[in-house]
């Protein structure tokens, strides 16, 4: 019987400088893990160094790494199936008001969003026992721009027009809390997340829509300013939108890289800030 040739480990799959763990055939028919090269590579090109879950300063380490990996993030990276986010896509905000002086619908699809990458991470909870995070963030301001269309009326006023809108929003304080659960594959553990939220906190907005009216600018005028009066009602209707992109977003990018990155990598329980 001619002896059986086994296979040399395969070439490690690189993937955007890390590398994935492959599966490969033995002469027995059994699939093993294959090593992992160096074990920092397997984070994501804009995360430089992993946090040991056992260190007392683990937060601080999270919120460091957390805040450079904001930077790359936000470029967007297709291995990672992370879009561009600067700027980022909002399918659709909607302002719908109703009472018995002001009927208002605004529509503004396929909004772009600017501003992400200012964002500022200001604090970070971890607990393992628990198996939840909250990433709490500040942003100075983020602006939307898009074309809309309004249809209504204020008082008797018909309103009507369609052309360019701005959105700002000023003053941003949200948060990412989430919950995971564990996981084995490949003799590697990895983190799959099971529960998400997005409180969102915004201190103030403004609102300019271009051509009201067929470009009536008396009454254009007036219309803006009045809208912008009335800020805080148009908010409460703008905002869950805009909370459930930015909460989807975060959680496709935090779960298509726990996919690629063990949480034995990325959470070590040793981890030496030192060692080269």
């Amino acid at each position: 019987m001619p002896e059986i040739q086994r296979p040399n480990l395969v070439r490690p799959l690189i993937i955007s400088g890390f590398v994935y763990p492959l599966l490969y055939l033995t002469g027995h028919n059994s699939l093993c893990a294959i090593y992992f090269e160096d074990s920092r590579k397997l984070a994501a090109p804009y995360v430089r160094r992993a946090c040991s879950r056992n260190d007392p300063k683990v937060t601080d380490c999270v919120m460091k790494i957390g805040t450079e990996a904001i930077q790359g993030v936000v470029k967007g990276d297709p291995k990672y199936k992370i879009p561009k986010l600067n700027p980022m896509t909002i399918d659709e905000l909607r302002i719908n008001q109703g009472t018995k002086q002001v009927g208002l619908s605004i529509i503004c699809k396929k909004c772009l969003l600017y501003g992400l990458p200012d964002t500022k991470f200001v604090s970070a909870y971890n607990s393992w026992e628990k198996r939840e995070c909250h990433w709490n963030f500040h942003l100075d301001k983020i602006a939307v721009r898009g074309k809309y269309n309004v249809s209504g009326q204020v008082l008797l006023l018909p309103i009507f027009g369609s052309g360019d809108a701005e959105f700002d929003f000023y003053d941003l304080k949200f948060s990412y809390k989430y919950k995971w659960d564990y996981y084995k594959r490949a003799n590697w553990t990895y983190v799959n997340i099971t529960q998400s939220e997005f409180p969102l906190e915004i201190g103030n907005m403004t609102i300019k829509l271009q051509n009201l009216f067929n470009g009536d600018k008396l009454l254009s005028g007036n219309m803006n300013r009045f809208i912008n009066e009335h800020w805080v009602e148009i908010l409460a209707d703008i905002k869950p939108a805009l909370s459930k992109s930015l909460a989807d977003l975060t959680t496709q990018i935090l779960g298509n890289m726990a996919k690629f990155i063990p949480f034995d990598i990325m959470f070590p329980e040793k981890y030496d800030p030192n060692e080269d």
